[in-house]
């Protein structure tokens, strides 16, 4: 994210229109800090800096307004030495939020490993969220009795419960954690929404369902 000039128009999700809209920026206020060494010499040294900007953006289409807070300091820069600005939106965007499902046969570990991936993607907490997704699937396998080790050989294992091209297809996960938890590289949030719902649908079939068709058996059991 690049740090925008005054009268600029981005286009955010608004509370209030309820779609994303054109926002104006109609102020800022900047706010520095640094760490000086040998400040009194004739040869200062500048180890340390960091910037703080409060954007304030309007919704051409309601005037209602957004406050962004935005950070970066002098270690955050992108490949072509562009400086990266990290922000926070405030009041939170509600669209942003993904409900958390539930899921009654789920093993207590598994149902608490879920809810944090939920909130860590809320949170926008994107590398633990991403850890969160591969852990979860490990705990699928350990559940289902699965126990060689390395999480390719698990996920392979899987096949005993879903098609082939499915579990083909988890492979995924396993790069998407790896990628968060070793290189500290986090997912695009489009990419981790579609992996949540393909947990969830993973989570729906492997636990819910047979659930769910015992249950309807016995009402027409009962019924006939």
């Amino acid at each position: 994210m690049t740090e925008p000039k005054l009268g600029a128009c981005r286009k955010m999700y608004c509370n209030t229109c309820k779609v994303e809209t054109h926002h104006e920026l109609k102020a800022v206020h900047s706010r520095h800090y640094q760490e000086v060494v040998d400040e009194h010499t004739p040869f200062p040294q500048v180890v340390f800096w960091e910037r703080y900007q409060y954007r304030f953006w309007i919704c051409r289409g309601c005037d209602t307004a957004i406050l962004e807070e935005a950070y970066t300091n002098e270690g955050m820069f992108d490949y072509d030495g562009k400086g990266i600005w990290e922000s926070t939106l405030h009041p939170k965007r509600a669209r942003r939020d993904w409900p958390p499902k539930r899921f009654r046969q789920l093993d207590a570990k598994l149902a608490s490993i879920y809810r944090e991936v939920i909130e860590s993607f809320n949170a926008e907490l994107n590398i633990l969220c991403a850890v969160g997704l591969r852990a979860l699937l490990e705990g699928i396998c350990a559940d289902k009795g699965i126990t060689v080790k390395g999480i390719q050989q698990k996920i392979d294992k899987l096949v005993q419960y879903l098609p082939s091209n499915i579990v083909e297809n988890l492979h995924g996960f396993r790069f998407m954690g790896n990628e968060a938890a070793h290189e500290l590289q986090a997912p695009e949030r489009g990419e981790l929404q579609l992996a949540i719902e393909v947990m969830e649908d993973l989570l729906n079939f492997l636990y819910e369902l047979d659930y769910k068709a015992r249950r309807l058996s016995k009402k027409w059991s009962v019924d006939s």
